[in-house]
């Protein structure tokens, strides 16, 4: 499926959102967005979010922060390129932050692309934290390149808590993971990774969550593993250890 960019003018977005936000219209990055902490972005049923190409457009929640992206089976929220001939990597994607515990030392890493620290240390740990909720709701199209050895995934879920709700989610065409956790707890259900071109779930830095009903669909080009399963690339028996249950 392609999307295709509606004839009206889109609001334009970019930069910080600070205090409780919802996009009950169509949207088109300008840039990067960032949630910051403790706002929560609300996008409503059937909302598309368009990224603009070669920007690293993307939509990054911060720890703290929340996004609340609940669609329906009619009506589902896609976030989507805004190229005319849309491809893999024409924008950035969508990144979660969290304070779930992580593996790598000091419990806080840099997520990729400049897209806030993850995990927690100390007081601040926190395994049932809430990043909020996306339901049925679709990535499309993301993974732009940062650098010639680094680019975003479709969906990142970095250091997310188990008290975040994640259902009828699609990944598709992303130009690297489709979706990849690192570290954290967060569980998901009804989960489906579409032509990737990497691997289409990759996880890494102790992810412990839970995902049941899940489907790899492989495009006519590329792709990688339908599972590439790490623990911390540099210390395999470091803790917390991924450990997570797939089933279905």
């Amino acid at each position: 499926f392609i999307s295709v960019q509606p004839a009206y003018a889109l609001k334009a977005v970019k930069g910080d959102i600070t205090t409780n936000t919802t996009w009950s219209e169509d949207i088109i990055l300008t840039g990067a967005v960032f949630v910051r902490a403790p706002a929560t972005l609300t996008i409503q049923p059937g909302v598309t979010v368009w990224g603009t190409e070669g920007i690293l457009a993307c939509v990054v929640v911060e720890r703290g922060a929340k996004i609340n992206a609940v669609g329906t089976e009619d009506k589902p929220i896609v976030f989507t390129s805004a190229a005319d001939n849309p491809g893999r990597g024409d924008w950035g994607g969508l990144i979660l932050n969290g304070y779930a515990t992580i593996n790598v030392t000091g419990g806080i890493k840099e997520g990729e692309g400049e897209t806030g620290v993850f995990g927690c240390e100390g007081s601040d740990c926190n395994d049932a934290d809430n990043s909020g909720t996306l339901k049925y709701v679709r990535v499309e199209y993301a993974g732009d390149q940062i650098t010639p050895d680094d680019e975003f995934n479709g969906i990142a879920f970095q250091g997310v808590g188990s008290g975040t709700t994640v259902e009828y989610l699609q990944s598709h065409s992303a130009q690297d993971d489709a979706i990849e956790f690192f570290g954290g707890t967060v569980n998901a259900k009804y989960v489906i990774a579409t032509d990737a071109d990497d691997d289409f779930y990759d996880w890494t830095d102790g992810w412990r969550g839970k995902v049941q009903f899940i489907l790899v669909k492989c495009g006519e080009t590329g792709g990688d593993n339908g599972i590439e399963a790490d623990n911390w690339g540099t210390d395999h028996n470091a803790l917390p250890r991924s450990n997570p249950t797939i089933y279905n």
